[in-house]
């Protein structure tokens, strides 16, 4: 479908900054990826205390950030196999086309540093997605006494 000035933005490709032959690829999120954040974050975790109590509780920020990055995943060349490289015909760790939950489940046997790197990327790509940053703002320099 075409949306005219509508059109989503071009796929960000994100370079890792350890490992420069590898690279993890964020597609622009759709209305209905936003959607499915949106149902993410206000349907809590239901968990069952010791007492016997269920309790709702929030998303986490490595939750949110799983989510996030399986919603906009685009692709990937870090290999499946150590031995074959993307490149030379290796298989990705992940494929275009894999679900949700499944890029979820690879991300959980990721570095936190190799996924907080690809979140971050996020952030630059896709404004009101990734880790919130906060705004910094500008004084004026102060006039110093001579």
């Amino acid at each position: 479908m075409k949306f005219g000035k509508y059109a989503i933005i071009d796929n960000v490709v994100h370079t890792f900054e350890q490992e420069p032959d590898w690279t993890w690829t964020i597609k622009p999120p759709t209305s209905g990826d936003e959607l499915a954040m949106s149902k993410f974050l206000t349907n809590g975790r239901i968990e069952m205390g010791m007492d016997g109590v269920r309790r709702e509780y929030p998303a986490t920020s490595i939750e949110v950030a799983h989510q996030e990055l399986a919603l906009t995943f685009g692709g990937t060349t870090i290999p499946a196999d150590d031995d074959a490289p993307v490149a030379q015909g290796g298989e990705p760790i992940l494929k275009i086309g894999t679900s949700t939950e499944a890029i979820k489940a690879v991300l959980r046997t990721m570095p936190n540093e190799m996924v907080m790197e690809i979140w971050d990327a996020l952030a630059e790509a896709v404004p009101g997605w990734g880790p919130v940053r906060p705004k910094v703002k500008k004084t004026a320099s102060e006039p110093t006494n001579s």
